[in-house]
């Protein structure tokens, strides 16, 4: 591992969503998967804020902690990317969680993604062919979408997804330098009637593997891998499994976790069967600036104290509240959505832009905002001002931009709604 350069975000990285298998006890990846991508140019990712939670107890008798013990789960993670497409395709198909939010109309299951990035470094790695590291987000349910707006960005908008995640692993598999014809096993005899399943990145070459407790098991095909992808065990396991290359040598950094006493054990890496990882999006970022945007309200202007509609920055949010809930037999907390907030933050210029915002505040003025992008158009419906900046002119000041921000009301409809052009 000396040779390979330390984590960072400069190395090939792909981000991949597809709607989860919820029809079991726990969400899943559905058979054959076919991965929808956020977009080709990430901008930060995946901002995970993970709670194991772990916390130390003591007993009566005692000055010191007596032990530490593991409760449930929390996860939050978020992506950003460069717009490439609208929030929704033609049909109204999300193409993105943004979408996903967008389009939920509170009258059917909201939805549940699993999420998977992979990074792929070349150098380094147990055996000097590189690693690839899995990042599987699981029962992943969208929270909040932005889109800041700033015509004095030199960069494409950015659209960032919030999610609160059932689950999230990392893992990292070694590559082989020559093709291997890994063995599989697990730390505990209990483990004798799983299956796990190997496959290379595009799952062309694939095994099975019948654990057999501490032994060494080879797949049922004897398949040898050029490369290594996907690790999954088919079922809850005691122990911890591992994959060697058949020579002994671990092919995973840290094995799939097992889980005594009835509680969830990992999985590890989803299955691609004959399913598709995602191709480019291919469209141009560039078509995608703050300055190429366009904004009204009620069907005018936003700025509308001068004929000059100065708009200096617009801001779409869409947030979803959030409760989580321990289960038994799991680590994993129930994710149960509730009210979502769609809003705009504007900042306004003009002779007397101050006095026209604030009236519209005060006299409760309702409008429909509707934001304008290359392929289509966000609406705010029946949006009020719920908030503006003071009114304060200080020495010096050539311009007093003024800053609002809008909130969106359903009012018998939608809140919100996205239609591509």
């Amino acid at each position: 591992m000396a040779d390979a350069p330390p984590e960072n975000a400069l190395q090939n990285v792909r981000a991949e969503w597809v709607p989860s298998d919820t029809s079991g006890t726990y969400p899943r990846p559905p058979t054959d998967p076919a991965w929808n991508r956020f977009g080709d140019w990430l901008i930060s990712y995946p901002d995970w804020s993970g709670d194991g939670g772990t916390e130390g107890q003591t007993a009566a008798g005692s000055g010191d902690l007596e032990d530490h013990f593991r409760g449930p789960e929390e996860h939050d993670f978020a992506i950003a990317w460069y717009m490439q497409r609208f929030f929704v395709d033609g049909s109204n198909n999300a193409n993105d969680p943004i979408g996903a939010i967008i389009e939920h109309d509170y009258q059917s299951a909201y939805p549940t993604h699993e999420v998977l990035i992979r990074r792929e470094v070349d150098d380094g790695g147990a055996k000097g062919a590189g690693f690839r590291e899995y990042i599987y987000g699981s029962g992943c349910r969208p929270t909040s979408g932005s889109a800041p707006g700033d015509p004095s960005a030199n960069e494409p908008i950015i659209a960032e997804a919030g999610y609160a995640a059932q689950k999230v692993r990392q893992y990292i598999v070694h590559q082989p330098a020559t093709s291997v014809t890994p063995q599989v096993k697990s730390s505990s005899s209990e483990d004798t009637t799983q299956t796990v399943t190997i496959e290379t990145a595009d799952g062309s070459t694939s095994d099975t593997f019948a654990l057999n407790g501490t032994t060494l098991v080879s797949g049922s095909s004897g398949n040898s891998f050029s490369d290594l992808a996907a690790i999954w065990v088919d079922g809850d396991h005691v122990g911890d499994i591992t994959v060697t290359d058949g020579n002994g040598n671990d092919m995973l950094e840290t094995p799939i976790a097992g889980e005594p006493d009835n509680i969830e054990a990992d999985r590890g890496i989803p299955l691609l069967g004959s399913g598709s990882h995602s191709s480019e999006i291919g469209t141009d970022p560039g078509a995608y600036m703050f300055l190429g945007t366009s904004s009204t309200f009620g069907g005018g202007a936003l700025a509308e104290s001068a004929t000059a509609d100065r708009v200096h920055a617009l801001d779409f949010n869409v947030d979803v509240e959030v409760t989580r809930e321990p289960q038994q037999g799991t680590r994993r907390q129930s994710l149960d959505m509730g009210l979502r907030t769609a809003s705009a933050e504007a900042d306004l210029a003009g002779p007397y832009e101050s006095a026209v915002q604030n009236s519209r505040y005060y006299r409760e003025v309702t409008g429909d905002l509707v934001y304008g992008y290359p392929d289509g158009d966000v609406t705010l419906h029946n949006s009020q001002l719920s908030d503006t900046d003071d009114v304060d002119r200080e020495q010096g000041d050539e311009n007093m931009i003024y800053g609002i921000t809008l909130e969106a009301h359903a009012d018998g409809g939608d809140a919100i709604t996205a239609s591509h052009n």
